[in-house]
């Protein structure tokens, strides 16, 4: 199904399946003043995707996660030519691993570096 790419300029998309992780994140990026989706894994980040009117300017994304995690979000989104396009930065409480993740823009460890975090939000939207 093709879908307009319209994004929200200013509405991240939160996948991460610790609720402390997202509220905290979502506390932080309202104060900075974008709007904020959220989505308990990458199952629930997808189907967020496939029911909004305007798609959000980027995806933040946890990597372990229950029912769909990361890298399994990522091969998803890769097959979907408009979903592809939506920046995505990863943020994760491991190490990047040897094995390259493709399809993202930036590579967080937790305890994520607020600052950095910002500035990156702000290259995208």
């Amino acid at each position: 199904m093709l879908r307009a790419n319209v994004s929200n300029e200013k509405t991240v998309l939160l996948v991460d399946d610790d609720e402390f992780v997202r509220e905290d994140i979502s506390v932080l990026l309202l104060t900075q003043g974008y709007s904020v989706l959220q989505a308990e894994n990458g199952q629930k980040g997808l189907d967020v995707l496939k029911k909004v009117a305007h798609f959000p300017c980027l995806v933040v994304l946890d990597l372990a996660m229950p029912v769909m995690d990361g890298r399994g979000f990522l091969t998803q989104r890769a097959q979907d030519p408009i979903l592809r396009t939506i920046p995505v930065v990863v943020v994760s409480g491991n190490t990047q691993g040897a094995e390259p993740l493709e399809g993202i823009d930036a590579y967080l460890q937790k305890p994520v570096d607020v600052d950095r975090l910002i500035e990156l939000i702000d290259e995208h939207c």
